[in-house]
């Protein structure tokens, strides 16, 4: 009698570190079926364990899964994990990574269909990218106008995985000519930090007074993310001037530079600030909470605060 689904994606999920001839047959098995989410599992226990013998299935399992995709592999989760798991094990295979790249996936939603396969494209992308193939600023490039939001976000992040300094000013026309999601433009800007820090900065930090609030905020928080010392006065000033969410925002990002003057900073705010601007950074601290150096910190600065600011700031560090 056949295995039902559910039992063999238990089996498979069961499999641990050094699996036994017992355990790599059931894997083998997983990675020729035709079910997507069946090769999933069987994937990214092969990407998770190294499990060397069984790489060069991943290849036929992906071109499998490319014949009736939407009937074999709904969603491209398969085909999607085995991109990932060759990724994790930096192992390249043009059947996969030349084909994934521009394979579109269109699948029947109410009201008409969607592509599920932009997860994928943009996988494939980074694996050009992180894995120095050749052609990876041609191929990301093209990536970076395609229609669906995760290929170009990825795209952005795989130009700057690429440690190309060839890519800055592809990033940074996109950067300029913006994106109607802030993924995208929040992957230009980390990117662009990442390849060239110094000369990225103040292009990034330009960002914040575009009069663009959307714009505005992913600048802000993408300086935060850099942890770059040179980016603190830089928010600073841009909060200095903004209020309400983007205050909060300012908040977060200097919380994110992960910087002794930048805690300081916001632990000054909790001390004298007004109780919602004190609110605001405090729960950017609280970002770190399980920092152990925050709370006794937090203590002395909402020491002087009146019982009910105080009490509410401190429930945010309070153990979980």
């Amino acid at each position: 009698m056949p295995r039902r689904l559910e039992d063999r994606l238990a089996a498979i999920d069961r499999i641990e570190a050094s699996p036994g001839e017992a355990e790599l047959a059931e894997l083998r098995q997983a990675l020729g079926a035709k079910t997507g989410i069946l090769v999933a599992a069987a994937a990214r226990v092969v990407g998770d364990l190294a499990i060397d013998s069984l790489v060069d299935q991943l290849p036929a399992a992906f071109e499998n899964l490319l014949e009736r995709p939407v009937e074999r592999d709904p969603g491209c989760r398969g085909k999607a994990q085995i991109a990932r798991s060759l990724i994790q094990l930096e192992r390249w295979f043009d059947r996969v990574f030349a084909r994934g790249v521009s394979h579109v996936q269109r699948e029947p939603v109410y009201g008409g269909s969607e592509d599920t396969a932009a997860e994928l494209r943009g996988l494939c992308g980074i694996a050009h990218a992180r894995l120095g193939h050749h052609d990876a600023p041609l191929v990301l490039a093209q990536l970076l106008a395609d229609p669906e939001r995760a290929a170009r976000a990825a795209a952005a992040q795989g130009l700057g995985d690429s440690g190309r300094p060839d890519a800055i000013p592809l990033l940074r026309y996109k950067a300029l000519v913006g994106d109607d999601e802030p993924a995208v433009l929040a992957a230009c800007f980390g990117s662009l930090l990442a390849l060239a820090p110094d000369d990225s900065l103040p292009f990034v930090a330009a960002f914040l007074e575009r009069g663009e609030v959307e714009q505005a905020e992913v600048a802000a928080l993408a300086l935060g993310e850099s942890r770059r010392q040179a980016a603190l006065p830089l928010l600073l000033a841009w909060c200095d001037g903004a209020m309400g969410e983007q205050r909060r925002v300012g908040f977060l990002a200097i919380a994110l530079l992960r910087l002794e003057p930048a805690t300081a900073h916001l632990l000054a705010v909790v001390e004298g600030g007004e109780p919602d601007e004190a609110l605001s950074a405090a729960r950017a601290l609280a970002t770190f909470r399980d920092d152990p150096s925050l709370s006794p910190r937090i203590a002395t600065a909402t020491a002087g605060r009146a019982r009910a600011s105080r009490d509410e700031i401190r429930r945010l560090f309070a153990p979980r």
